[in-house]
């Protein structure tokens, strides 16, 4: 992506243009948080508390304004709910009490405006849209644990991975920031956010065939608050 985008500026804004384009690569740690209980009161599941890396590229179009692409990292503590079939499928049951890891990989781009041109302090706003690859790492036990197949590992052993979920989801970013001595080398920014991706109904991997478990579908939600350092390229 990071090789595509200035390739794309090029063709768009001439030789002349894109050779003076600004570039700026920042890196920073976040804060995450899914606010489940506001944003989906009837959900079962949730992505918790957690913390992520970011790491984004700005090419500037002039006049404050910005084409943004980015990498974001996560992982977050939480729950979801799963279902599955026993009795060859009379009865059906569930599980929202287990924890599980959520692990996220995020590829996202889209416009960002400088608001202002302060040389102390620089505001900025911009939203991104990409695609997620979303992890369910989960640990199962009590009623749930017959989902547990002995077939694929020593389901006693601490080391055994119980069964997962992985899928691509379309993602939505929103954010804003405040970078501090913009026009420095290397430049902070203190950044807040807000992702959205809906994870459709999937199939448990590693569980017991038989039983056709599933996760439900949910909205993975996350507000996150961050610092980074941006360095001019």
């Amino acid at each position: 992506m990071s090789a595509i985008l200035p390739l794309a500026l090029a063709v768009a804004l001439g030789p002349g243009q894109a050779r003076a384009a600004e570039l700026a690569l920042a890196v920073g740690a976040d804060a995450t948080y899914d606010p489940a209980d506001a944003v989906e009161p009837l959900s079962d599941s949730a992505a918790g508390v957690g913390g992520g890396l970011r790491v984004p590229l700005r090419i500037g179009l002039g006049e404050g304004a910005w084409l943004r692409a980015s990498l974001h990292a996560g992982l977050a503590r939480g729950r979801d709910r799963v279902e599955w079939s026993q009795y060859d499928g009379a009865v059906r049951y569930y599980s929202d009490d287990h924890w599980t890891l959520v692990q996220s990989t995020a590829l996202l781009a889209g416009p960002q405006v400088d608001l202002g041109r302060g040389k102390g302090a620089r505001p900025y706003l911009g939203a991104q849209v990409g695609g997620a690859l979303v992890t369910g790492f989960h640990s199962f036990h009590g009623d749930a644990a017959v989902l547990l197949d002995p077939a694929q590992g020593d389901v006693t052993s601490g080391s055994h991975v119980d069964p997962y979920t992985r899928q691509l989801a379309p993602m939505v970013d929103l954010f804003g920031g405040l970078r501090l001595m913009p026009t420095s080398p290397v430049a902070m920014e203190l950044e807040a956010g807000y992702s959205l991706s809906f994870l459709d109904q999937v199939a448990l991997q590693k569980s017991r065939p038989e039983l056709g478990a599933i996760r439900t579908a949910y909205g993975l939600d996350a507000v996150r608050v961050g610092l980074a350092a941006a360095f001019s390229l």
